[in-house]
C-alpha cells in the first residue's frame, strides 16, 4: 500500500472539516431554543371569584384592566344594562367571574379558554368557550361565567380548560377539573403541559388540593380608618 499523497489526503479529511461546523452551529442553535423556551415559559394563576358587576367592588383594580364578555354572558350584560338604565338594578347583586394572570417572563398570545360548568343537583352540565386577548406580565384579565338561562342553577366550574403560547413559541396547556366527594368538598387538580411535536400536551406540573374561599383585602381603606 502505498502512501496517501497531499491531495488524496485532503480529500479525506475535507467531508469532516465541512461537517463539524454545521455540526456545532445546530448543536447551538438547538441549546439556545431550549434556553429560550425554558426562560419564557410562563404558567397560569387561574382564580374563582365572586363580585359585584363590571368589578365594581375589587380593591386596586388596575386602570385598563381587561374584562372579556364571552358570547354566552352577553344576553345577561344586556338585561342587567337594561336595569340600570330603567334604575332597577341592586347594586348589591354579585356575579362569579374567573381570573387568569400569567406566572412568568412571558406574554401569553394564542389564547382559548373552555369552561364546563355542572349543575350541583341535576348534574346538567354547560359550557363557556372564548379566544382570549394578549395577556402582558403582571396583567390581570377576567371572564363572567353566569349565564341569563342558569342564574336560578346552582353550580360549580368542574374544568377548565386554557390553550396559549409563549413569546418563545411554545404551546401550553392548563387544566384544572373539579369533582365533589361525599363530603360535598370540592376536591381540585391543576396541571400544565408543553405541546410536544404538535400532537399532544406532556404534563410538566400537577397540583392537587381543596377548593377555599378567598376574599380582597384592601389595606388603604384599612390604613384610612385608622
Amino acid at each position: 500500500m502505498t502512501d496517501l499523497t497531499m491531495i488524496e489526503a485532503f480529500w479525506r479529511i475535507l467531508p469532516a472539516a465541512l461537517l463539524v461546523p454545521f455540526i456545532t452551529f445546530y448543536l447551538g442553535r438547538l441549546g439556545s431554543y431550549k434556553d429560550r423556551k425554558l426562560k419564557y415559559r410562563t404558567f397560569l394563576d387561574v382564580d374563582e371569584l365572586v363580585a359585584k358587576y363590571r368589578l365594581e367592588n375589587l380593591p386596586n383594580l388596575k386602570n385598563g384592566t381587561k374584562l372579556i364578555i364571552p358570547k354566552e354572558h352577553k344576553s345577561l350584560e344586556e338585561e342587567i344594562n337594561d336595569q340600570i338604565k330603567q334604575r332597577k338594578y341592586d347594586s348589591n347583586n354579585t356575579l362569579n367571574y374567573l381570573k387568569i394572570s400569567p406566572l412568568g417572563e412571558s406574554i401569553i398570545t394564542s389564547g382559548w379558554l373552555k369552561v364546563e360548568m355542572r349543575s350541583t343537583k341535576e348534574k346538567e352540565k354547560w359550557y363557556l368557550v372564548c379566544s382570549l386577548p394578549i395577556i402582558k406580565k403582571d396583567e390581570e384579565v377576567y371572564i363572567p361565567t353566569d349565564q341569563i338561562d342558569k342564574l336560578n342553577y346552582e353550580y360549580y366550574i368542574s374544568e377548565i380548560k386554557v390553550k396559549y403560547q409563549t413569546q418563545a413559541g411554545e404551546k401550553l396547556l392548563f387544566k384544572r377539573s373539579s369533582r365533589k366527594n361525599k363530603k360535598n368538598e370540592t376536591v381540585v387538580k391543576d396541571s400544565h403541559g408543553v405541546k410536544k411535536w404538535n400532537l399532544f400536551y406532556y404534563g410538566i406540573q400537577n397540583t392537587n388540593g381543596s377548593n377555599a374561599e378567598w376574599i380582597f383585602l384592601n389595606r388603604d381603606k384599612e390604613s384610612d380608618k385608622e
